[in-house]
């Protein structure tokens, strides 16, 4: 019984760090950093060069966010985006068998390879060709369980490399202008739960998940934000350690 209340309490822990950065409550602010408003603008001046250079597809614009939608109160300097706003959402893509070898040009991870601890996904033990370069998600991609009992896991993990996931694995490949570790703790925060659909087969709802809303500081704080939950976060690491 000890062992499992150290867990549930680390876990809670973990939650209110969380909880604390997106709030604003982690870090202090400075006067100093540019606002989030103009780092939203060189976002949208990314994307139109994406669409340009037809990298992604136009898509229809997110709904306007309402002063009643806003959950609480953020600093000054933040500002409210919804998640569509910060990435872009995109699916796996299971390749054949005789496609894969050990030899090849980009890693294949499925989602039982998340099972270590690490932040970074970097065990590769598959590997595919140039076929799969249009599905292949960049560096820096933060991968999840897309389908089945896993979604409700705390497997999340980031992309060290350009690399494929198969068909059960979503990504969310922040946009370059942002923190992409602030970005993995802010989707970290999220309740999975809200956007599961179906229960024999679990599968997470990717239009309700790319309208939810979501705090967006200063890429400055972004930074101070990220270091300090992973300073924290490690610290937790070792504590349940030595309890063990």
């Amino acid at each position: 019984m000890k062992t499992n209340t150290l867990d549930f309490d680390a876990q809670a822990l973990r939650e209110k760090i969380l909880d604390l950065a997106m709030h604003g409550k982690l870090v202090p602010q400075d006067p100093n950093d540019e606002p989030a408003s103009v780092l939203l603008e060189k976002i949208k001046a990314e994307k139109e060069q994406l669409i340009k250079e037809k990298k992604i597809k136009k898509s229809k614009p997110l709904a306007p966010i309402t002063d009643d939608e806003k959950p609480f109160d953020i600093p000054d300097s933040w500002e409210w985006v919804r998640l569509g706003d910060v990435g872009l959402l995109k699916n796996g893509k299971t390749p054949k068998k005789e496609d894969i070898s050990s030899d090849n040009i980009y890693p294949y991870f499925k989602v039982k390879d998340m099972n270590n601890n690490n932040l970074y996904m970097e065990n590769v033990k598959n590997w595919v060709g140039e076929k799969y370069s249009r599905q292949v998600m960049p560096k820096n991609t933060i991968i999840f369980p897309k389908n089945g009992g896993a979604i409700l896991t705390a497997k999340k993990r980031i992309l060290s490399q350009d690399s494929l996931v198969d068909l059960n694995t979503g990504g969310l490949i922040p946009y370059n202008d942002l923190n992409h570790k602030f970005i993995f703790y802010l989707f970290l925060s999220l309740d999975i739960k809200d956007f599961v659909k179906g229960s024999a087969v679990p599968t997470i709802n990717s239009k309700k998940l790319k309208e939810t809303l979501v705090p967006l500081p200063p890429l400055e704080e972004q930074s101070r934000i990220a270091a300090k939950i992973a300073q924290l976060f490690a610290l937790l690491r070792k504590v349940e350690s030595l309890l063990k």
